[in-house]
């Protein structure tokens, strides 16, 4: 009902507006999308409801000025103390503890789904972030008619790369343009200027019958040159003579003997006088080149093709089944035979879910949502065995270590369940250069808003005594940094971490983790053109 009043309230300052300037042309047509008719989930809003793997069931709030909202909390006391709320967490879901990728691995395929759409922890092994990998299977073999986002993201690269290889083809071709016009020299000489065209006729351009590798060409000649995006003759203009493109594949290398007997042309289709060669060099053979043959060189002013990715070291691929010694029917036969048996094939879920230390330790000691099993007993750890675990196994190589205040998983784990604890979405954020990425709903809902480098700081007087110091950073590693993120239009957070002193390594994690501070800041690039204040 919020919205109500702003509604009508545009409606009727539209019907202000004069009816000749919001009336449409005659010939606009509004067309509306169709909709796909295939049937539509549930709303995000309520699949992704719940922002942890657990249900709460909080008091309605109480407003002193309404009171009606007395009642409200009163009933919902005496409801929760007759009949009191389920436990929770209601499900404890099972991971199991791979070393070799230092990650949780789930595997059953509601606990991968459950994990994902209550948090968003985690991402698919096969999938950039959330697991759909049989989803894209099933799409590809047709069993599936929604769509993907890893699909449409491919598409859109895709289409991104062929817009910018067409660029930077039209401008290799504007600047082979304006090289060749810019070739032209004005005529000076009294026979130049004679051999300016004096009526409308001599501007028509003249064709040339040449053959080339056995076939006839017409080249349109004007003044010396044949056209701006084809190649030019081979006599002089204006006195100059001009370069011979021998990039062709139908260019012919004729000998010497035979260019000093073939007429020249000049300026407007008239003939020059033929050139005598100035050395003594022997007439070498004519070479011709097959267009059939492609070439497996480039040059670094070509513009680039997307075919090239199809050629591997040069070498190109196999046209013709024939050259397998195969026929082309049985290999049509093979291959179809193949497609309808992958497509009648029941898809099998081969992905699971990982899930990296951080977060794994939250769904353990801070929910209790998650049970890790040992790869070999098949024996859960306790939260102690596995805070001790994670702790070594941050170290690299990975061992048993002294351990220290300034472990790299407690810092990252302080960081990671300080912006837990506050809303946040956290997620690692490698893909943009730094430790995490906080989203305000989640990923399905926006992108990321804020990117985070942890930090440490040894501010307290036992680490200044011991003349301990934070590792040095060069300016332009935080400019690096601060400029990808400015472009990703995400803002830069530096999150330092207070280190206490050394403790008993017998205490909890919860007691340990009590020493931890974290403080932010929040950077942003300066740009003089913006921030003139």
């Amino acid at each position: 009902m919020a919205d109500t009043p702003s509604t009508m309230s545009a409606t009727s300052n539209l019907r202000d507006v004069d009816s000749a300037s919001v009336k449409p042309p005659p010939s606009t047509q509004v067309t509306s999308r169709p909709r796909s008719s295939g049937p539509r989930g549930p709303p995000l809003h309520q699949l992704y409801a719940l922002p942890v793997p657990i249900r709460t069931f909080p008091l309605p709030s109480f407003y002193p000025s309404n009171p009606i909202s007395l009642f409200h909390l009163v009933y919902a006391w005496m409801s929760q103390l007759v009949s009191s709320p389920p436990i929770e967490p209601a499900v404890i879901y099972e991971g199991i503890w791979s070393p070799e990728t230092r990650s949780v691995q789930i595997k059953d395929s509601k606990s991968i789904r459950a994990l994902w759409e209550q948090g968003f922890f985690g991402k698919g092994n096969y999938s950039r972030s959330e697991p759909n990998w049989l989803k894209r299977e099933q799409v590809r073999r047709g069993k599936h008619n929604g769509h993907v986002a890893e699909d449409l993201t491919a598409k859109r690269r895709e289409e991104r790369k062929m817009m910018k290889w067409d660029r930077a083809r039209k401008e290799q071709e504007a600047i082979q343009r304006t090289r060749l016009l810019e070739a032209w020299v004005a005529p000076v000489g009294p026979m130049e200027l004679l051999a300016l065209p004096n009526s409308q006729r001599d501007l028509y351009p003249t064709y040339l019958n040449d053959s080339v590798n056995g076939r006839s060409t017409k080249d349109p000649v004007t003044n010396g040159v044949a056209s701006v995006d084809g190649m030019i003759d081979d006599s002089t203009l204006n006195g100059t003579p001009l370069p011979v493109d021998t990039n062709s594949a139908d260019t012919v290398v004729n000998t010497a003997a035979e260019k000093d007997t073939s007429p020249a042309l000049g300026m407007n289709g008239h003939s020059s006088p033929p050139r005598t060669p100035t050395d003594g060099t022997k007439a070498r053979k004519s070479v011709r080149f097959s267009p059939k043959v492609e070439s497996t060189t480039y040059k670094l002013s070509d513009p680039p093709s997307p075919l090239n990715g199809l050629q591997t070291n040069g070498s190109a691929t196999l046209s013709q089944p024939t050259e397998l010694g195969l026929s082309e029917p049985l290999i049509e036969h093979s291959a179809s035979t193949e497609k309808s048996s992958e497509l009648d094939a029941e898809i099998v879920d081969r992905e699971h879910l990982q899930l990296c230390m951080e977060e794994a330790f939250y769904l353990i000691f801070a929910l209790g949502a998650l049970a890790v099993l040992d790869p070999v007993t098949s024996k859960p750890y306790s939260a102690s065995e596995l805070f001790t675990l994670f702790r070594q196994t941050s170290y690299m190589p990975p061992g048993k270590v002294d351990l220290q205040p300034d472990d790299p998983f407690l810092i990252h784990y302080a960081v990671y369940h300080h912006f837990r604890s506050l809303g946040w979405v956290t997620r690692p954020g490698i893909k943009f250069g730094v430790d995490w990425m906080l989203y305000n709903r989640g990923p399905v809902f926006s992108h990321a808003e804020f990117a985070v480098v942890v930090l440490p700081a040894y501010t307290d007087s036992w680490w200044k005594a011991e003349g301990r110091q934070p590792p040095r950073r060069p300016w332009h590693w935080l400019h690096a940094i601060n400029r990808v993120q400015s472009t990703a239009l995400k803002t830069l957070v530096l999150a330092y971490v207070d280190i206490p002193p050394p403790f008993d390594e017998g205490l909890g994690a919860a007691d340990i983790l009590k020493r931890y501070k974290v403080r932010e800041f929040i950077v942003k690039r300066w740009l003089s053109n913006r921030n003139r204040d």
